[in-house]
């Protein structure tokens, strides 16, 4: 579970919150679950034994007069102010950044740490160099339409909410992953590499490309203002 410190949040610039406490040896898991209500699984386990997972209920919120589901985003990039993605095992030709539900109880913080660690291995603490920036400000365009089981919840689709961590280098991130699926989760990706921001609009799926294009526009000033404090990052984006 995270800390309380990691549950708790300034406002620095450009509207970005930052976690109080937070580093490269912070804890970021999942939020305490005591009391939480349940809901009824929507996956199994990725633990091959086709055991049902169940899931904690998780959050909605209101945009438009329509009821989307919040849904943490884990905004990972490196000293180049590449983003890391991961090709879909259920959409090849599909890249995104890892995301998940945000559960009762949980900051964004504490919510994209936990899918991070879930569907890519990374975990403050003990990825090396993996600390926490801070999470986007919520916007409505953040919101995508989406079918499926959300449909069938009578939900119009997903709210992305952002949160930022940097990987302090520019190596090929597979090292530093595991995809088999953590905590009971199936895995998510095939495979994970850096991509320019551009080209992670485009490889990403269509409905998620307007979210993504605004994350874009509100990230970018906040990465390149956190790169100015590594040596040789300006250089290393050239490259």
């Amino acid at each position: 579970a995270a800390t309380a410190a990691a549950a708790a949040a300034g406002v620095h610039h450009h509207g970005l919150r930052i976690p109080q406490g937070t580093g490269a040896g912070a804890a970021g898991g999942a939020g305490g679950g005591g009391g939480r209500r349940m809901s009824t699984a929507r996956k199994t386990s990725g633990a091959g034994t086709g055991t049902p997972k169940v899931y904690p209920e998780e959050q909605t919120v209101e945009v438009g007069g329509r009821t989307y589901r919040r849904c943490a985003a884990a905004l990972v990039f490196n000293i180049k102010g590449e983003v890391l993605v991961g090709e879909r095992c259920d959409r090849p030709g599909s890249w995104n950044m890892p995301q998940g539900g945000v559960e009762m109880g949980e900051s964004m913080v504490e919510a994209a740490s936990r899918e991070l660690y879930e569907e890519v291995g990374m975990r403050m603490g003990t990825t090396q160099g993996l600390s926490v920036v801070g999470d986007l400000p919520t916007h409505d365009d953040f919101c995508y339409a989406a079918g499926g089981w959300l449909a069938k919840k009578g939900l119009a689709g997903q709210r992305l909410e952002f949160c930022m961590f940097h990987l302090a280098t520019a190596d090929d991130p597979t090292p530093y992953c595991d995809l088999s699926g953590l905590e009971g989760e199936k895995a998510e990706f095939s495979r994970v590499k850096w991509m320019p921001f551009d080209d992670v609009i485009q490889a990403v799926w269509e409905s998620k490309r307007g979210p993504y294009t605004k994350c874009k526009e509100v990230a970018l000033p906040i990465m390149d203002e956190h790169l100015l404090r590594f040596p040789g990052a300006d250089a290393n984006r050239r490259a």
